[in-house]
């Protein structure tokens, strides 16, 4: 790391004849650029949301003309945070939905449902967050009491990883689903010819397009809500993984009047609708939304045994995931994304998705040398499959806080052995030569300095294991900054113009309380977000 040195400098002149004009200066502070070498700078010069220069306090300041001077008082500043993969809609649906994280058992998830009811007495229910995990039985949960509560209303609750979720009867009845019923790419639960209400993948589609839709309106409230939350946890991107055409239109539309303002990387589900807006509109931006990839999901989740892989899995030898889209119409897909310069992003968790569309890949962009195609998650590969991401240039976008959610049930589910090339950051960096970090929120929280934390340390929040889990696979305090700004940027052809605190570039950075890049791992979690900037314009401020 190469440091711009910090200067004493009392005979500073602050009100003299300065030169060209700016819009925001930031002194005596810490500013970590993450240019190429790393370059570490004190101060910075803001004009026409762009920066303008970055040096030493006394060049800063005595060079330019400006009545907005912030002295940061050595807090450091970084790159605005960029989660590369989450689900914006999703997150601020959720806000007000039942609430179903972290209960301990499913009469807690009933409890929290009943209360919910009593309070908002909405004409349909919808939660999230329930993990069977987490439970004492750790068995899948079955509708019987939902439908005595509630006969007459649809109520669907999802998993905590979105792959699983239980309806009711009255939805189950609403979206025509019986226990003769076959979704491919999904699984309806039976038990003693009866209906159970558990929804794998693809059923679970099946019934929620019957649920009321939320009005234009509340949608819009819940998304701004939802983005004054990532602004003071520091996020100034996203990357939305996964846009549906009914929401498309109207995301552009508030996007283009400015009522939205963190900027979105939003990939396309490739529905018959949004392939035909691809192919009409190519790559396409309103305001700060940026569309040019579609969003391809392969497999399910380990945690509800759907993640596809080549061997059963080791606590359940008849189980081996499903594979939610056949070999061809995903190589279609690819191939139009090639024609039209999109990106392919794929949902991947199972060593056999991945292989799947690793192959995939390296058939439709060949020797393409600059397509930033990505595999999302890439959470269990074969050992011999990690060159894919060499060869052909392929990114993993992974979730550091997955592998510290999970490892209180992953080796379980894949054995001694294929636990080591799972949640293998550290190998997929040395091969890809950039690792993209996310969370893949709601699933996980939205905060990216657990994300940092998680992907330096392999723990959890309560710092277990002692010496992290398979920490081999820890990633360095500049790897892991990186893949939370200019990595996500580069991944996204945005790099020319964000992801680092570079002159000519978007000013979108953070304060920070304390340095994250010197503290201690466990001081990591006590630290917090001072202000957030995008485009050089305050947009959180801790009072």
């Amino acid at each position: 790391m190469k440091y711009v040195p910090f200067l004493i400098l009392p005979f500073l002149l602050i009100g003299c004849y300065k030169g060209e004009s700016a819009d925001l200066l930031i002194y005596n502070a810490t500013i970590y650029s993450c240019d190429a070498d790393f370059n570490v700078f004190e101060a910075m010069a803001v004009r026409d949301g762009k920066i303008i220069q970055l040096g030493p306090d006394r060049e800063i300041l005595n060079g330019y003309d400006c009545d907005n001077i912030i002295d940061a008082q050595l807090q450091p500043i970084y790159p605005g945070f960029h989660d590369g993969h989450c689900h914006f809609q999703s997150y601020a649906n959720q806000l007000t939905e039942v609430d179903l994280y972290g209960s301990k058992s499913f009469d807690e998830v009933v409890e929290r449902i009943v209360a919910y009811e009593n309070k908002n007495d909405l004409p349909f229910i919808t939660g999230r967050g329930w993990d069977q995990t987490l439970w004492e039985s750790q068995e899948f949960p079955v509708n019987d009491t939902l439908n005595i509560l509630f006969p007459d209303k649809p109520l669907v609750i999802r998993r905590v990883d979105g792959h699983a979720a239980l309806a009711n009867q009255k939805a189950l009845d609403n979206a025509h689903i019986t226990v003769e019923t076959e979704i491919e790419g999904g699984f309806i639960g039976q038990a003693q010819g009866k209906l159970t209400g558990l929804l794998l993948d693809n059923a679970f589609d099946s019934v929620a397009q019957y649920l009321p839709q939320l009005t234009e309106e509340q949608q819009l409230k819940n998304l701004q809500d939802a983005e004054y939350n990532l602004f003071e946890a520091g996020l100034t991107s996203i990357n939305d993984a996964g846009i549906e055409s009914k929401d498309r239109d109207r995301l552009i539309k508030w996007y283009e009047n400015g009522d939205l303002t963190i900027k979105n990387y939003a990939m396309l589900f490739p529905d018959d609708d949004n392939l035909k807006f691809a192919t009409e509109n190519g790559i396409f931006s309103a305001g700060n939304l940026n569309i040019r990839s579609f969003k391809i999901i392969a497999d399910g989740a380990m945690g509800s045994w759907g993640a596809c892989l080549t061997h059963p899995y080791s606590d359940s030898s008849h189980l081996h995931g499903f594979m939610l889209r056949d070999y061809e119409s995903i190589k279609e897909i690819a191939e139009l994304a090639k024609e039209l310069e999109y990106q392919v992003n794929t949902h991947c968790i199972g060593d056999s998705a991945n292989r799947t569309l690793l192959n995939i890949y390296a058939e439709v962009v060949g020797d393409l040398q600059d397509h930033r195609w990505k595999i999302e998650h890439a959470q269990h590969l074969a050992p011999e499959d990690f060159k894919y991401f060499e060869d052909y240039r392929i990114l993993p976008s992974v979730q550091p806080t997955h592998c510290t959610s999970d490892m209180r049930w992953s080796e379980k589910r894949l054995g001694p052995e294929r636990i080591k090339y799972a949640y293998a950051y550290q190998r997929l960096l040395d091969y890809a030569g950039k690792v993209v970090l996310g969370t893949d929120f709601p699933i996980e929280n939205i905060s990216p300095l657990e994300t940092f934390y998680a992907a330096i340390s392999r723990k959890d929040k309560e710092g277990n294991p002692e010496g992290g889990f398979y920490p081999d696979e820890a990633l360095s305090r500049e790897d892991a900054l990186r893949g939370m700004t200019i990595w996500p940027a580069f991944s996204n052809f945005e790099n020319a113009y964000k992801g680092s605190l570079e002159a000519g570039k978007d000013a979108d950075f953070v304060i920070l309380t304390q340095d994250i890049m010197k503290i201690s791992e466990e001081e990591i979690l006590r630290t917090f977000v001072e202000r957030t900037f995008v485009n050089g314009v305050e947009v959180f401020y801790a009072e």
